[in-house]
């Protein structure tokens, strides 16, 4: 009887919905770099097709941090109650496009938020460009008592993969992964679509007959510095011999004791394209878990769509961006960062051949208006 009443209240006439609409509900606030690359820039494209878009987030930026520094029962709730009114408002729209998660930070509930939003729409999208599973370290064993009475998922995102019929992903990696995981799902109703950049007005980095302090450079969220630190160690030993600094482009500030200089950039978007090209070298260090595995390669694709040379770990999607040697470097090992960064140092490369390769590349295969094809044919279809 309860199970029948609760069903009830979530059975609603479907609204006549608006013609060739979409309603992206994204996971962060507009400042955030994802809502910027694979929402907005989508929204935009889409728009001048003839399309009515609406972008319908939960919580804003400074709400965001204040409440998850402060209050998270708060936050909780705040993005609970604003996410359920919009996924009943998703009933006017044709197409839904949830990125990456309907609930930010939110395990709880058996994914009744998930199965409401299906309940009432039959066509929804899940987008997404890393393994959220692996992020999460998902599966796990749920152990409380408190989270079984709440009923929080240890699997929550593979679970979800299971209850959508339609995904954009960053990369192949990604596609075989939902396959995986739902393998019913038909190979043609997942666009893999990598997380593209519009720098197609930008000219390709500039570099100079010769360097006498080249700066390396990283980008990214602070959750990931760990990542980075990986390469201190070889960094600190190439510094008794040569000159250089990096540049980190980030949220909260990277301070580490090194033997050569850090200069700290805060990210934003107003300022990225001026802040990267301050890069001569980008960098990607991996490792082989599960979590750089399901990575969708976005710091080459911006440093590479800028034409700036970049080494990366030979790691996945990153084996598909690089042409090792031609547009960028791909590194197999700790022997190989050392070798290659101490060629680069001691100026054996055509940076400004390798630039221009890279900066080509991605306009060819990971910029917007080189992919907005296949992803327009990708909503017409459905």
């Amino acid at each position: 009887m309860f199970s029948y009443r609760f069903k009830s209240l979530f059975i609603f006439k479907r609204n006549k919905k608006i013609s060739k609409s979409i309603l992206f509900l994204p996971a962060f606030f507009p400042e955030n770099a994802g809502y910027h690359w694979r929402v907005k820039k989508w929204a935009e494209a889409l728009q001048d097709q003839g399309y009515k878009v609406v972008i319908s987030s939960a919580i804003k930026k400074d709400e965001f941090y204040d409440l998850l520094k402060n209050n998270r029962t708060q936050f909780l709730i705040t993005f609970l109650k604003r996410r359920y009114k919009q996924v009943l408002n998703a009933r006017k729209f044709e197409t839904v496009i949830v990125r990456r998660e309907l609930l930010l930070f939110n395990d709880y509930g058996n994914l009744f938020l998930e199965k409401l939003l299906h309940r009432i729409h039959d066509n929804v999208i899940l987008d997404f460009d890393d393994d959220i599973a692996a992020s999460k370290n998902q599966p796990k064993q749920i152990t409380s008592l408190y989270a079984k009475i709440m009923g929080e998922e240890g699997n929550k995102f593979n679970d979800s993969l299971r209850l959508y019929k339609r995904f954009i992903v960053a990369s192949n990696y990604l596609k075989e992964y939902v396959l995986k995981e739902n393998p019913t799902i038909n190979p043609g109703d997942i666009a893999v679509i990598p997380t593209c950049v519009d720098y197609d007005k930008y000219e390709a980095k500039k570099y100079p007959e010769s360097i006498s302090e080249l700066a390396f450079g990283w980008i990214g969220g602070d959750h990931n510095y760990f990542l980075l630190d990986t390469l201190l160690p070889t960094l600190n030993k190439l510094s008794k011999s040569h000159s250089f600094k990096l540049i980190v482009i980030g949220g909260e500030e990277y301070v580490r004791d090194t033997d050569f200089k850090i200069e700290f950039i805060p990210w934003s978007l107003d300022t990225e394209v001026e802040s990267l090209y301050k890069i001569d070298v980008g960098l990607m260090p991996l490792n082989k878990s599960q979590n750089s595995k399901g990575k969708g390669g976005f710091k080459l694709i911006q440093y590479m769509g800028l034409g700036i040379v970049s080494i990366a770990s030979a790691v996945t999607i990153n084996k598909e961006i690089i042409t090792d040697g031609k547009d960028s470097f791909l590194i197999k090992n700790d022997d190989e960062w050392y070798s290659k960064l101490e060629s680069i140092l001691s100026n054996q490369i055509d940076f400004g051949q390798i630039g221009n390769n890279a900066h080509q590349k991605i306009k060819t295969h990971y910029s917007v208006s080189s992919n907005e094809q296949k992803y327009f044919n990708f909503i017409a279809n459905l």
